[in-house]
């Protein structure tokens, strides 16, 4: 990450935590990877979404075997939710795997209070 990103995600996390990161555009997802790894991902639009969460499921069934990705949730935020869930959880990183984290009390914690967007990821 540049020092230019660097800044930028701190001034997103900075702003998040007054205006909260639902109030960013886009969505942030949540997916159960195989050796109970968790990928905080995020997307622009639902289509780029439901894109990103078909070719992750295709990847990783063709490794691991048909019911290796289960959507644990989807909440809104887009890239500010990733960044700032990313810093929270940062002591879970799985180091070499950028945006995939240990499945921990705390990730548990949060997705059991999170405010979860409702689409149908059959499209």
């Amino acid at each position: 990450m540049s020092a230019f990103q660097s800044q930028r995600t701190s001034e997103l996390r900075r702003y998040a935590g007054y205006s909260g990161i639902e109030t960013f555009p886009g969505y942030c997802y949540f997916l159960l990877l195989p050796g109970e790894a968790v990928k905080v991902g995020y997307s622009n639009t639902e289509e780029t979404l439901r894109r990103r969460i078909k070719d992750l499921t295709r990847e990783l069934e063709k490794e691991y075997g048909p019911g290796s990705c289960e959507v644990l949730a989807i909440i809104k935020g887009g890239y500010a939710a990733e960044a700032v869930l990313h810093h929270r959880f940062r002591n879970s990183r799985i180091p070499g795997h950028g945006e995939r984290f240990h499945l921990t009390d705390d990730i548990l914690d949060f997705l059991a209070t999170a405010h979860r967007v409702d689409l149908s990821l059959a499209a």
